[in-house]
């Protein structure tokens, strides 16, 4: 918005409509537009009354823009002839959300359109990061990990952030591969006042009753065992059924526990997410019906309450060929990202969805290119990523104009097309 363009708005008026944003994307866009409102934005009080606000059981759906996934359709063969002669890049692909299919009672088809490749955005890597697969993603950071088919030998690992095209190369982990992978994402604000990310990466082996782990840190750029491994107490080790949440400290190095609630203790398949404000969210799925829970204290806290605040019948989002056959319906739940309020679920005979809880809305992930033989992985972004890529805060990442520029284009390529998708969806 140019200053001649500048609409005949009191100036306090101009200055308070960002406070009614809270869509990540369309502040980016605003801010964009009129020189007032970036400069609303990228104070640092507009944005901590911007957290404040989604510290409740709120979802942001466009945090989550796409899936990356790992495609493993071709002979290995095949594939290990590309990767010997170095001439075809086989990172993993990505998803964006206006590609998947919007979910009808009729049999869907399937999407036509090329995923896009993870070089799209990292043009660096080539052909080194052939046979990784999206493991974790959080807060625009995506872990990447190349099995052996040895189960003696070691993960290569690396951690890469699509949207500034970062690509971090860890020390080979010295351990032989772990159960799970964790990834930890902080926002740090250095003496300069640059305001940049920072992660840990926990590598977690269960073993008996002992909870082992290491974990790489992003500063250090090193990884690090702690001095004792904890136990998870006699008690909880003896049951057999789901009866406690445990949480891993990592800087602590020990263990807490918080119990479940009754309804969920008979449930076999429960989900747990974290909430904006880090409380955690259980989802269960009951027949046709999704409910959800929230911790009403901190994580910490072992003593902390649950409360079911809501109840979905996904009846009505459901093909009609699983209406059908009524209880004899099989649904399982997948994945759960608590702050988009992204669901991904399996249908028998119809394949993996996604039920996005802001606004209830069912779309399938399926496409000619997503095969049954791949792993993929929900990519979510975070507030100062979308902020920070389009120069509203001040990035020590990216101290160049031409690294802004190609930022920019990762941005539109990235996000843009799921704004545009947001924003009709809301006039639907």
């Amino acid at each position: 918005m140019e200053e001649a363009d500048t609409p005949n708005l009191p100036l306090d008026i101009i200055y308070q409509i960002p406070k009614y944003i809270s869509d990540p994307a369309s502040l980016a866009r605003a801010a964009s537009s009129c020189k007032i409102w970036r400069g609303v934005i990228r104070d640092s009080a507009f944005l901590d009354r911007l957290t404040m606000r989604h510290l409740d059981h709120g979802f942001t759906s466009s945090l989550l823009i796409g899936f990356f996934y790992q495609d493993s359709d071709e002979s290995p063969e095949h594939l290990w002839q590309h990767h010997k002669d170095k001439t075809r890049c086989l990172a993993p692909s990505f998803v964006p959300m206006p590609e998947l299919l919007p979910s009808t009672n009729h049999k869907e088809g399937y999407n036509s359109a090329r995923p896009l490749s993870l070089g799209t955005f990292c043009h660096t890597i080539g052909s080194s990061l052939n046979f990784y697969e999206p493991v974790v993603s959080q807060d625009s950071f995506l872990v990447l990990c190349r099995h052996s088919k040895d189960p003696e030998e070691k993960d290569v690992v690396r951690v890469c952030n699509p949207l500034t095209s970062e690509v971090f190369r860890l020390p080979d982990l010295p351990y032989i591969p772990p159960n799970h992978y964790v990834l930890l994402v902080a926002n740090d604000n250095s003496l300069d006042g640059c305001m940049t990310q920072s992660f840990q990466l926990v590598a977690i082996w269960i073993s008996g009753k002992r909870i082992k782990y290491v974990y790489y840190c992003s500063k250090t750029k090193s990884w690090w065992m702690p001095s004792s491994f904890p136990e998870v107490m006699a008690g909880l080790y003896l049951v057999w059924s789901l009866s406690h949440v445990v949480s891993l400290h990592v800087d602590a190095e020990e263990l807490s526990y918080l119990e479940l609630p009754s309804e969920v203790k008979r449930n076999k398949a429960p989900l747990l997410g974290n909430s904006a404000d880090g409380a955690l969210l259980l989802l269960i799925m009951k027949g046709l019906h999704m409910s959800m829970w929230k911790q009403k204290t901190g994580p910490g806290n072992g003593n902390g309450d649950w409360v079911r605040f809501e109840t979905i019948d996904i009846t009505s989002f459901l093909p009609m060929r699983v209406l059908k056959m009524h209880s004899g319906a099989k649904i399982r739940l997948e994945i759960f990202q608590g702050k988009s309020g992204a669901v991904v679920l399996w249908i028998q005979g119809d394949g993996i969805f996604l039920f996005t809880l802001s606004d209830r809305s069912m779309t399938k992930i399926d496409n000619e290119h997503l095969t049954k033989k791949y792993r993929f992985c929900p990519y979510e972004i975070d507030w100062l990523s979308c902020l920070a890529v389009t120069n509203l805060v001040i990035d020590g990442s990216l101290p160049l104009d031409v690294e802004r520029e190609k930022a920019r284009r990762r941005w539109r390529i990235l996000v843009a097309k799921n704004c545009t998708q947001t924003a009709k969806s809301t006039k639907a």
